[in-house]
């Protein structure tokens, strides 16, 4: 049985330790950079150019001083006139080299993150998308990844070329006087620890940060696609508060992190002053005593001044790149959510005669339900034929359904197929042989055409004569009853239906799922209230265009208002999570027992919907 919770990120602090950090971002390199490594590489190298000219021109102010101002040498004066600028030459080549290299390398290993995500989403079960909300989801694709393509794309960049240009100034500091780099460098042990604990505070305010971005797109979600509701029910002001709530929510965090970062600039701040002012007076004594050359002070001045960019870059660095940890921390919990539903390795595919469906003693207990969904049912549904659940709210008629479709497993029981263990066949062959059409349609951004060859087998490319999908797609329409208003939109077929088909009336969409069954032509059939949100004149219209799809196919509808059923081949009655009552309509009628209750109370009126 699926466990929800067992697919649910669970949000909260991530991974705790340096340790831990640097462990997500090989995992993430050893997940996403194997088309990227020779970008990586040449970044690299041009990142040992970057602080090699940058030492360099450090190095040329000890003869600039000693040499050319002292000593008045015109062969050094040649020398570190033309040496200064080849040296800043090279370190701008090399800068817009690896720039460049890790600027293409850090997109492409975050399309390829974005892409397995949602791959990866795609992958799990029914049970996920209902444990995690749709806005939270999208904010992981979306704003996640953004954050991480900064990360890496400013943060990763700097990183490499500012820890390769430190570590050449610190050799070249230690070259020209070892005494000298001590004094200049005492200072920074201090304010290490104090910048990595202010890392990790970052890295912990950013998983807040992002917890709360996901809430607030799942709450936008929520309030545009409910609008209707909103507006009516007169809670405008409600929404609003709510989104107020957020919002506040999202300043603290964000200052929280931003705050983080200066606290650590202004530590690196205050260590360089001392550094600096402790090199001063020491180096300057050691000048006055005989122990150094000018020309050696004044290089190892700029050599200090110039590390100390890089030292203040790390720094806040550091608090930015656990920004990105934080966001790996969050991308790996969706990534490591297993699907409960999986393949039985090198199981045969499902080879479908006839379409026959038999439920064998299935029980179904979902987690954290007082009761069971389904108690030993056991159904069949002979090929061809037509059997709808009826029945009130809970009863377990969904529950049916998606077993059928395998979208959840029983805890016990079997559901089979022309004899065949679902649960031993490929997933793709299962729903090869399937057709759905809900009462909450699902169409996508794309023309009338695209929608309905979305049902189409395999690859499909509309402009391809061989087969003629255009055909295909119009006589599925006006199977479907459709033509009369395709042919009325601006340019037909080919017109844009606008996002989840919103410029479309609800009975228009749902004949167009219903020729996008018939372009599937699966021998399966599953109605899931599929008339129950029309008003009675489009119902009979989709009525006529079901029945005339469920022709010669084994159909199992799930239905709330019983006239819609009446000519089923049988008709089954669930109460509790069982089947209290099976048969045709009139016999179910003259039996008097809760059918005949419910279509004498509805006189082909509602039940509650499940």
């Amino acid at each position: 049985m699926t466990d929800p919770a067992a697919q649910t990120p669970k949000p909260g602090a991530p991974h705790s330790g340096s340790a831990a950090a640097w462990r997500l971002i090989w995992r993430f390199l050893r997940a996403t950079a194997g088309p990227w490594w020779p970008y990586l590489a040449a970044g690299g190298v041009a990142m040992l150019l970057v602080a090699g000219s940058t030492a360099l021109t450090a190095w040329l102010m000890k003869p600039a001083v000693d040499d050319v101002l002292a000593a008045q040498d015109p062969t050094m004066m040649w020398v570190v006139g033309l040496g200064l600028p080849g040296a800043f030459a090279l370190k701008g080549i090399s800068n817009y080299m690896q720039r460049a290299s890790m600027l293409y390398a850090g997109l492409g290993m975050v399309a390829t993150a974005r892409t397995r995500l949602f791959g990866h989403l795609l992958g799990l079960d029914l049970a996920f998308f209902q444990a995690n909300p749709i806005g939270t989801l999208t904010s992981r694709l979306i704003v996640d990844l953004d954050t991480l393509k900064n990360t890496i794309t400013s943060t990763g960049i700097a990183l490499g070329r500012d820890v390769a240009t430190l570590v050449s100034l610190i050799v070249t500091l230690m070259v020209m006087d070892w005494r000298l780099s001590v004094v200049g460098l005492l200072i920074f042990p201090a304010v290490v620890l104090p910048v990595l604990a202010l890392g990790r505070r970052a890295r912990l305010r950013t998983g807040e940060l992002q917890e709360t971005m996901g809430r607030f797109d799942a709450m936008l979600s929520e309030s545009f696609e409910g609008v209707r509701v909103v507006k009516v029910f007169g809670t405008p002001a409600r929404e609003r508060a709510r989104a107020h709530s957020l919002v506040e929510r999202l300043f603290t965090s964000m200052f929280q992190v931003e705050k983080t970062k200066m606290l650590s600039a202004f530590l690196i701040e205050v260590a360089a002053g001392i550094a600096v002012s402790l090199v001063v007076l020491y180096g300057g004594l050691r000048v006055i005593e005989g122990g150094t050359t000018p020309g050696t002070f004044f290089a190892f001045i700029t050599a200090l001044i110039l590390a100390y960019r890089p030292i203040k870059k790390l720094g806040n660095l550091n608090a930015t790149l656990m920004e990105g940890v934080a966001v790996l921390d969050r991308l790996f919990q969706v990534l490591d959510a297993r699907p409960i539903l999986v393949d039985t390795p090198a199981s045969p595919p499902l080879a479908v005669s006839s379409g026959a469906i038999r439920l064998e003693g299935v029980h179904v207990e979902h987690p954290n339900a007082a009761i069971p969904a389904l108690r030993g049912v056991t159904l069949d549904i002979p090929a061809g034929r037509t059997v709808a659940l009826v029945g009130p709210s809970g009863a377990g008629k969904t529950t049916v359904l998606n077993l059928v479709a395998r979208l959840l497993d029983p805890t016990s029981g079997r559901v089979l197929i022309d004899g065949q263990d679902i649960r031993g066949v490929p997933l793709d062959s299962l729903w090869r042989h399937i057709a759905l059409v809900t009462q909450d349609v699902t169409l996508f951004e794309g023309t009338v055409l695209e929608n309905i060859l979305f049902g189409a087998p395999g690859p499909v490319d509309p402009a391809d004569p061989t087969p003629d999908w255009r055909a295909r797609a119009e006589a599925a329409a006006r199977d479907a009853d459709a033509m009369d208003f395709i042919t009325a939109l601006p340019r037909g077929f080919d017109t844009q239906i606008g996002e989840s088909g919103l410029r479309l009336s609800g009975g228009q969409r749902q004949r167009l799922a219903i020729a996008r069954a018939m372009v599937k032509d699966a021998p399966i059939l599953l109605l899931d209230e599929a008339t129950a949100a029309l008003d009675r004149d489009t119902e009979r219209r989709v009525q006529a265009a079901l029945e005339r799809l469920g022709q010669g196919r084994t159909t199992l509808i799930v239905a709330h208002r019983l006239a819609t059923v009446r000519g089923a081949d049988t008709i089954c009655v669930m109460d509790g999570g069982r089947i209290i009552e099976s048969g045709p309509h009139d016999a179910l009628v003259a039996q008097g027992g809760l059918y005949a209750r419910l279509w004498a109370g509805q006189g082909g009126e509602i039940i509650p919907a499940e």
